[in-house]
């Protein structure tokens, strides 16, 4: 299979700027923070698709393009899955975070960059099904939806997309901006993740419309992502603090899918 190039041009550093002016305005705008991943992002983007590209397991989703997201926006159906499961832990991390499946809406948000920028369908496929693991990315790491996880999640896209400097500046400043802990804290909790995601496999190519139904810690292991106990000796780094968003919103709990389910099933 040849490798689908993207030959549209990307003006990623005025995109990029424009975005994060948008996104640091007087309220944070979370749609825009997308706009300014994918503008300064935008060659590891491409360099992650000719690796996906090369894969057997990244050609077959190419070719086939599943839908992911309906699947993990179906709560009927992630209802019926086992208990330990995958899918059982994604949908407790949305039920409990009282969040929707996806990060950013498709339609609204997403495909109007893909168009805008003429990209080919596969590159647009990547980049819509990588968008919508981020989450998932959030239970395989075992990372809340606090900011101290998002810290956790953040490191381990950095670790699995190798040198990025996107994700190193943005793990930079959330490391400098959020607050709950002391900055050595946080960086050694930010390189822990990255070491994570660099050691485990390619976690897009992964077919997790097969995996949904598999106990979460055998789907770790087969993808390669260590323990949380032994990648984070000292634990997650958790934080209450939020970004001011301008609406009222209760703060986040700790997340631990495996610990919850063990102690429900002794009862």
């Amino acid at each position: 299979m040849a490798i689908p190039s993207t030959t549209a041009r990307y003006g990623q550093m005025r995109t990029g700027v424009r975005a994060l002016g948008h996104v640091f305005g007087l309220r944070f705008n979370h749609d825009q923070v997308f706009e300014a991943v994918i503008a300064f992002g935008y060659p590891t983007l491409q360099r992650e698709f000719d690796k996906l590209a090369r894969l057997p397991q990244g050609r077959r989703l190419l070719e086939t393009k599943p839908d992911l997201m309906a699947r993990l926006g179906d709560d009927d159906y992630l209802a019926t899955l086992p208990p330990g499961s995958l899918g059982a832990a994604y949908r407790d991390f949305l039920r409990q975070h009282r969040l929707d499946a996806g990060v950013f809406d498709a339609r609204d948000v997403i495909e109007p960059v893909i168009e805008r920028n003429g990209w080919d369908p596969d590159f647009g496929y990547m980049i819509k099904r990588g968008t919508a693991l981020h989450d998932m990315f959030h239970v395989l790491g075992g990372y809340g939806p606090d900011l101290g996880g998002e810290i956790g999640n953040l490191g381990l896209h950095h670790g699995q997309l190798g040198k990025c400097r996107t994700t190193a500046i943005f793990g930079f400043i959330a490391c400098a901006v959020v607050r709950g802990g002391s900055w050595r804290r946080k960086r050694e909790f930010w390189r822990q993740a990255v070491a994570r995601g660099r050691a485990a496999q390619n976690l897009m190519a992964a077919p997790y419309e097969e995996l949904l139904d598999r106990p979460l810690a055998e789907v770790r292991a087969a993808l390669g992502i260590a323990a949380s106990e032994s990648a984070h000796p000292a634990g997650h780094f958790f934080t209450r603090w939020q970004l001011p968003t301008g609406t009222a919103s209760a703060p986040f709990e700790p997340w631990d899918y495996q610990a919850a389910a063990a102690g429900a099933a002794r009862h």
